[in-house]
C-alpha cells in the first residue's frame, strides 16, 4: 500500500530494532496501550508482531518514508474479527515526523485496506483524554466520538485512566 509520500508494509525483522527505539521513546510510550518494558529488547517487539500476525488477530504495518526509505512507524488493525467485521485501528509515527499528516496519511491506507480487502464494517480507535493530536487523526479519517471508557489495558504510571472511544462504520 502506498501514496505519494509513504509506503506501508509487512514488518521485518530488520525493521525491530528502529521499531523499539519508537515504542520505547518517553514522548510515544505515554500513549501507548501496552507497556513497552514488557517487550525487553527488539527481537522480542518482533516476535509479538509476527505472532498477532499469524494468528490474524493484528495485522501490523510498518510505515515507510519514501523519500529516504526510513521505517517511521507502525500502522495497524488489532482485535480484528473476521465474523464480526471489525477491527481497533492503532498507529505510532516518529517524533520527527510528527504534524505533516502522516499518521492521517497512513491510518487512511490501512482504513481502506480493511474495507476493501477484509471487508470490514466497523473500526474503534482510542486516544487518551489529553492527547489532542490522536484525536484529530481519527476526526480526520470521519471515526466519530462514542464517549469514554476506562483504561483496562494499563498505561504507563503516568498514564490515562479514561480514554476517548472513536468508531466508524464502514
Amino acid at each position: 500500500m502506498e501514496t505519494k509520500r509513504l509506503l506501508l508494509r509487512r514488518i521485518e525483522s530488520e525493521d525491530s530494532e528502529l521499531l523499539f527505539q519508537y515504542v520505547t521513546d518517553p514522548r510515544i510510550e505515554r500513549h501507548m496501550s501496552f507497556q513497552s518494558d514488557t517487550l525487553l529488547f527488539p527481537k522480542r517487539l518482533y516476535r509479538y508482531f509476527e505472532e498477532t500476525y499469524r494468528s490474524l488477530h493484528d495485522l501490523h504495518f510498518a510505515v515507510i518514508w519514501k523519500e529516504t526509505g526510513e521505517v517511521i512507524g507502525i500502522c495497524s488493525l488489532q482485535q480484528w474479527s473476521e465474523m464480526s467485521g471489525k477491527a481497533r485501528l492503532g498507529y505510532l509515527i516518529s517524533p520527527s515526523f510528527w504534524n505533516l499528516g502522516l499518521a492521517t496519511e497512513a491510518a487512511g491506507l490501512v482504513l481502506c485496506y480493511g474495507t476493501d480487502v477484509l471487508g470490514l464494517n466497523e473500526v474503534e480507535a482510542r486516544c487518551g483524554v489529553d492527547n489532542p493530536a490522536s484525536e484529530r487523526v481519527l476526526q480526520k479519517l470521519g471515526l466519530s466520538f462514542q464517549g469514554y471508557a476506562d483504561n483496562s489495558v494499563g498505561y504507563r504510571d503516568h498514564a490515562y485512566s479514561r480514554l476517548k472511544v472513536y468508531s466508524l462504520r464502514l
